[in-house]
């Protein structure tokens, strides 16, 4: 039995990811766009509703998804106002 406190360590949420689009204003299509795991990828800004995402929950089963980006941490209310 292999219960090493690294294992559990490396444990990540695809909710956490900066790839992960799930809201209709940022993606048509719920899924992780990365740009390795996109089946369908548009290069011209005026396609993005062409681009099939990959999924999400296929791809980290097990919670070890080799792409995972922490997303940014959000701005201030102050940061965000002066924007």
């Amino acid at each position: 039995m292999n219960s090493s406190p690294t294992a559990a360590a490396t444990r990540v949420r695809c909710e956490d990811c900066r790839w992960l689009r799930m809201a209709p204003w940022q993606a048509k299509k719920t899924g992780c766009y990365h740009p390795e795991h996109m089946p369908g990828k548009q290069k011209d800004p005026v396609l993005d509703e062409q681009q099939v995402p990959g999924d999400h929950a296929a791809l980290n089963r097990r919670g070890d998804c080799a792409r995972y980006e922490a997303k940014p941490p959000r701005a201030s209310l102050w940061q965000r106002l002066w924007a």
